[in-house]
């Protein structure tokens, strides 16, 4: 296993990230004809902003200025210096008063606080039940507001195939996968090979290109796979979860399968169901990791979006969504109230929720929600939302977050139910907007090309794959449409090799006679 380089590393993160000598942390009292567009406005460094008062991180100028505003303003912390800000949402019946030995509580609310503390704090942090979010120490800017983006004109009969192959056995099949990897922990050997096996799913299931995108020394890459768009291929959507996790026994012990397996597995299950689809704008799978020490691989991909002048349409992030027990399996759907404005995002996935799936959701406009990955979009003022289970597990960050009997209540993952529902409603908004488009020379009514050779098991999977006989010959093509192998008349099975007798790459394989065909993805 990777040795944890957490400690030293942070201690250089500090002084590369956080140039705060100088600074100090703010709170201002804010009445209610001082909104804080009005403080970002005047030039003064809000960072984070609360109902009755707002953060800024600012020098003894910026103090006095408010002062003969007349704004009572208050020196939380004098010189932050190389400390981190973090907010820390805990777990319910969680004792706050914990943080205080590692660091200082400045600010809280109903769900969570912002501590202060230094970077040698954060394993120790990981360990508890409270889910880190590192606060920008930079003003907040003010993003223009742009319309929500009209659907693409797709196939209704389209749209209701697609959702009918997301599937419960395979979701659950990957959440078991990804538990199997003893520790997902970012800086862990383990999580190393985690992103590698899923980028190697992501290739299986038909993505264009694949990148592991680092972001920091000793930690796990982003793993991204793309398909690009046929139609316009710089505006993207993305559906995304952070592939790392923790416990109270971290960096060693992590199953995680709540949090966020499941998240993870919906990434990879769409990726699944759209194997042998394209689309008319980019569509990207993403698996982040440093979720959990601060959401650091969403903000690196989000800052240098930002930075590239990426158009990100919207952003669907899943994180912590297969515990409900019965009659409580509701999918919260958060997004941002303004800067940006996620309305329009949230109610397109109820409206897919309704029309396509069982899933009950709850709708929740914020003015903030720093809890996970989509909050470093919304920090580069990008359209996203977060999907996350309302029943919260008693086993979070535990090792006890592992896969339990359906609506059983001492584990991590009780309702894989409900995570199949929440990945329809995923599947059939990003087919609406991404704009998903049949296969070539596909009718309307049949996704494989004419009947279908029933009884093909695996459909996704290692060779070799069995049916029923087919009685004329068959052809088995690759997804550029290459023939790679030829099955005889009355066939059964076939064992996964070319025409060299050599196993074929990763990959969606067609099997075609003229009595049907059939669609199979090989893995390894």
């Amino acid at each position: 296993m990777r040795c944890c380089v957490i400690i030293s590393l942070l201690c250089i993160l500090s002084v590369l990230f956080n140039k705060s000598q100088g600074r100090s942390i703010l709170r201002v009292e804010r009445p209610a004809e001082l909104v804080t567009d009005k403080l970002v406005k005047l030039g003064l460094p809000v960072i984070v902003e609360l109902p009755d008062y707002c953060l800024i991180c600012g020098t003894e100028t910026d103090c006095n200025r408010l002062q003969q505003m007349g704004v009572a303003t208050e020196k939380l912390v004098d010189n932050i210096g190389e400390k981190l800000l973090f907010y820390l949402l805990t777990a319910p019946g969680f004792d706050r008063h914990q943080l205080t030995q590692f660091g200082q509580i400045i600010a809280s609310d109903d769900e969570g606080v912002f501590l202060v503390t230094s970077p040698d704090n954060i394993l120790s942090l990981n360990r508890l039940p409270v889910k880190l979010s590192k606060i920008a120490l930079n003003p907040l800017p003010l993003y223009e507001e742009f319309p929500s983006p009209l659907p693409y004109p797709v196939s209704e009969n389209l749209v209701q195939q697609l959702v009918a192959r997301v599937n419960a056995d395979s979701v659950l099949n990957t959440i078991r996968r990804l538990q199997e990897f003893y520790t997902r922990y970012s800086t862990s050997e383990s999580c190393f090979r985690a992103v590698e096996w899923m980028r190697e799913k992501l290739l299986a299931y038909g993505c264009d290109s694949t990148a592991l995108e680092p972001f920091l020394p000793g930690y796990a890459p982003n793993v991204i796979g793309v398909k690009h768009g046929r139609v316009n291929p710089r505006q993207i959507y993305i559906i995304c979860g952070h592939i790392d996790n923790t416990s109270d026994y971290a960096p060693y012990r992590c199953p995680g399968s709540d949090d966020n397996a499941s998240g993870t597995t919906a990434v990879l299950e769409a990726a699944r169901v759209f194997s042998d689809i394209d689309f008319a704008y980019s569509v990207y799978f993403i698996g982040f990791s440093g979720e959990e020490q601060g959401l650091w691989g969403s903000d690196s991909f989000a800052t240098r979006a930002r930075r590239r002048g990426d158009s990100i349409r919207a952003v669907l992030n899943f994180d912590m969504i297969s515990y409900g027990r019965e009659n409580l399996d509701t999918l919260n759907v958060v997004g941002k109230s303004s800067n940006p404005n996620c309305a329009w995002l949230v109610d397109s996935f109820i409206a897919s929720a309704q029309t396509y799936t069982n899933l009950k959701t709850y709708r929740r406009l914020v003015t903030r929600y720093p809890s996970s990955d989509h909050h470093s979009f919304w920090q580069q003022g990008y359209v996203a939302l977060c999907g996350i289970e309302r029943d919260f597990t008693p086993m979070y960050h535990t090792v006890g977050d592992t896969i339990g009997p359906l609506y059983y209540t001492h584990c991590g993952t009780n309702n894989w139910l409900m995570t199949t529902e929440a990945i329809k409603a995923a599947v059939a908004t990003l087919a609406k907007f991404a704009g998903a488009l049949p296969p070539t020379g596909a009718g309307e009514n049949n996704l494989t090309h004419g009947r279908i050779i029933s009884s093909v098991q695996p459909s996704v999977g290692r060779p070799p794959f069995f049916f029923t006989a087919i009685e004329q010959p068959a052809t088995i093509f690759n997804s550029l449409g290459v023939p790679v192998q030829r099955l005889l008349p009355g066939a059964r099975q076939w064992d996964g090799t070319d025409f060299t007798s050599r196993p074929v790459q990763p990959g969606v394989y067609i099997i075609r006679s003229k009595s049907g065909s059939a669609r199979v993805v090989v893995t390894h």
